[in-house]
């Protein structure tokens, strides 16, 4: 062995330095083939660590207890190792000209934590496992401590020889201690040193180690991939045995796994067997029924198969039935809201389709007036004029004579009331029915009710340019329709008009005289000795029940009117003449009278799905103040008034009047005259306003007195019978 000696090597001449490059040479050889050769480069450099420090305390344990030294060491220089330290391998040498990368260090050190973490966690693996597995495992460990144990051994026997070889040569001599120590590591490798370093020798030494080192890697990759498959075997093993509560926790699910498999497999067999038996019982059946004879069954249970058939053939048509109601639903519930051309005057394309209309009834088109109320705009605003009919011919024009009658009077406002303005459109509708009926030659090979129709058309689209249907109006025309549609055509001309004659007039006294008669009765009972009555305007109903009772019964009427049409003068006019104790007002000075009054009763001009009642405009105002003094509000109206419509104020859908109307005063001075030069001045003459129905408490009909929520109910029972189908 070795050793370092106390000459700087700045001091050393040229063959010196030779002779310190091949003991260097032969240091690395000797530590690449080293029997560790199998080991990481980490590993290596680790190991290489542990192996100085130990050698360096058994050689100072070596040096105390047997070699004594026999005279004092010179000192040697920083740069050399301590005395007594042997080198074994590359990483002993300190070579300042070579350092380690910080990098490498860092890098080496994670893989030696790394390491120690899975080597605790291997001990704990092992703790837990059987007897056998502890020695699979035990034998698959690295044999680094096999290593270490050689490696030992083998640093004691070169401390001994350094021992012997620092007795027997005490003096330093550097060239001579350079050559020694040359020749001591090659000899632990290569065999007996040579006297001097021939290059050529030195090389073909080297090529042969490269050889020995190759044969080595080679041997140590074999064993390395006999060691992972041995490891590969213990890591299996030790997966097949875990922990005690593990395994039987996996037992029993396992158990119940194959206990839920077997179950379901023996539950589709029976289904299988079930199924397999009802297969083979139909077949029997349908074999014996094609033979001509019995169902073979047990019991005689079982169904022939043309019963099977018009089993399924039901069935079939109950599907059928079902998907067609459910598509018809669909279809409703899809179906858009229809928006009616009468609310839809500011768009364009609906005044375009307006245009077309009347000029395929060579109609002219009305006067639009010359300042609009934005928020009414929706709303058709006409001047009041005569330029509809000044145009049109008195005799073989498409409007019927009645009709252009009656539009001159909607125009000028003289029908005012919902039952005159109604009764008057039937009569005129009569008229131009039977004038059709009368114009048909061929009855039996002809459509009547087309023929009715295409007849009506003008002279409708005619009386709508004059002045809006009402509610009353529209619907006494869809039933109209609806029984002419129902005339039989196979009778002789007679018989048709007297059936036409029979369908206006049945109308007429059933909703009319009859409904009425019936009302008055009904509202009459409700009147009391000494009541004070409130109504507002002039309604045909409330005149006709407050006669009828007047006649039994002693009570004051309060009539409130407005300012415009003062309809409610006539009703006064009316009262007063048959002896009833009458006032008549203002609806300004309404709030003067409401302490004495003890009932209100109310007419209408049509009645929404919803409870809310359309009627002439101060209604709404009336019954708000009534029922802020808790005084029942009682509503008299027909049920053919009453409409699908829904409707919560007065702006979507109301009719506009002539606002010069507003103008006309009794006093000599006209304020409003200008009213059209003035740009910010805008004239509203509405007609209708919507009252809710909760400030309704009944409402009187000819079926029956009824709280407003019932109102849909009577719809239903008119739509059931076709009344009110649109």
């Amino acid at each position: 062995m070795m050793k370092k000696k106390g000459k700087s090597r700045t001091g050393m001449t040229g063959t010196e330095q030779a002779a310190l490059a091949a003991r260097q040479a032969g240091l690395l050889d000797a530590y690449t083939e080293s029997s560790n050769s199998n080991l990481s480069e980490s590993d290596k450099f680790k190991e290489g660590y542990v192996k100085k420090g130990k050698k360096a305390e058994k050689k100072r344990k070596s040096e105390s207890e047997d070699v004594q030294p026999a005279k004092e060491e010179i000192k040697e220089p920083d740069n050399w190792d301590d005395e007594g330290e042997t080198v074994e391998s590359w990483e002993d040498i300190e070579a300042p000209d070579m350092p380690v990368p910080t990098k490498v260090k860092q890098e080496m050190r994670k893989q030696e934590k790394q390491r120690k973490k899975e080597e605790e966690r291997r001990s704990k693996d092992v703790d837990q496992v059987t007897s056998g597995l502890d020695k699979v495992s035990l034998a698959e460990q690295p044999s680094s401590d096999n290593v270490e144990n050689k490696d030992a051994k083998e640093k004691q026997q070169m401390n001994s020889k350094s021992s012997k070889t620092e007795k027997e040569s005490a003096e330093p001599a550097s060239a001579n201690t350079v050559k020694e120590n040359s020749t001591a590591g090659q000899q632990k490798k290569t065999g007996p040193p040579e006297e001097k370093a021939d290059p050529a020798a030195v090389k073909a030494d080297r090529e042969a180690k490269k050889a020995a080192k190759a044969a080595a890697k080679a041997a140590a990759k074999q064993k390395h991939n006999q060691t992972a498959a041995a490891k590969a075997d213990g890591e299996s093993e030790k997966a097949t045995a875990p922990d005690a509560a593990a395994v039987q926790t996996d037992v029993k699910d396992a158990a119940t796994a194959a206990d839920d498999k077997a179950a379901e497999q023996k539950r589709k067999a029976e289904e299988k067997a079930k199924r397999k038996a009802e297969f083979e019982a139909k077949k029997k059946v349908e074999e014996s029924s094609k033979e001509g004879g019995a169902p073979a069954s047990a019991g005689g249970t079982e169904k022939s198969k043309a019963e099977l058939k018009a089993e399924r053939r039901a069935k079939q048509e109950a599907q059928r039935a079902a998907k067609a109601q459910a598509q018809e639903q669909k279809k409703q519930s899809v179906q858009k809201v229809r928006v009616p051309d009468e609310i839809q005057a500011d768009q364009v394309k609906v005044e375009k389709k307006l245009a077309k209309v009347l000029a395929s009834h060579n109609l002219p088109a009305r006067t639009k007036a010359q300042k609009l109320v934005p928020l009414f705009s929706h709303l058709h605003q006409y001047e009041k004029n005569t330029s509809l009919t000044k145009d049109l011919p008195v005799v073989g024009g498409s409007i019927h004579p009645s009709f252009l009658r009656i539009g001159l009077e909607f125009t000028e406002g003289n029908l005012d009331g919902s039952e005159e303005r109604c009764q008057s459109l039937l009569r005129a509708l009569e008229d131009v029915i039977l004038d059709c009926l009368s114009s048909i030659k061929d009855i039996e090979n002809c459509d009547l009710f087309k023929e009715f129709d295409n007849s009506l058309k003008p002279n409708l689209t005619f009386l709508k340019e004059c002045r809006p249907l009402s509610i009353s109006m529209s619907n006494a025309v869809r039933v109209i329709k609806g029984k002419l549609k129902m005339i039989d055509r196979c009778v002789d001309m007679e018989s048709l008009t007297e059936e036409v004659r029979r369908v206006f007039s049945d109308f007429i006294r059933e909703n009319f005289q009859l409904a009425a008669d019936q009302i008055s009765l009904t509202a009459g009972k409700k009147i009391q000795n000494g009541d004070v009555i409130l109504t507002y305007s002039d309604s045909m109903l409330v005149e006709r029940l407050l006669l009828d009772a007047a006649k039994e019964k002693k009570f004051r009427v309060i009539v409130a009117d407005g300012r415009l049409h003062n309809r409610g003068k006539q009703l006064a006019e009316k009262l007063v003449k048959e002896g009833v104790d009458t006032t008549y007002i203002l609806v300004t000075a309404i709030t003067q009278v409401l302490p004495a009054v003890t009932k209100v009763f109310l007419g209408c001009e049509g009645v929404m799905a919803n409870g809310g009642v359309l009627a002439e405009v101060g209604t709404s105002q009336v019954a708000l103040m009534a029922d802020s003094m808790d005084i029942p509000v009682l509503l008299c109206c027909q049920t053919y008034k009453f409409t699908e419509r829904v409707q919560t104020d007065s702006f979507v859908n109301n009719e506009l009047m002539d606002p010069e109307d507003l103008v006309q005063t009794d006093g000599q001075h006209k304020y409003l005259d200008n009213w059209r030069e003035q740009n910010s001045l805008y004239l509203l003459n509405l007609v209708y306003d919507v009252t809710p129905a909760s400030l309704v408490r009944a409402v009187i009909t000819e079926l029956s007195v009824i709280p407003t929520t019932s109102v849909p109910v009577i719809l239903r029972l008119k739509n059931s019978d076709g009344h009110l189908n649109s």
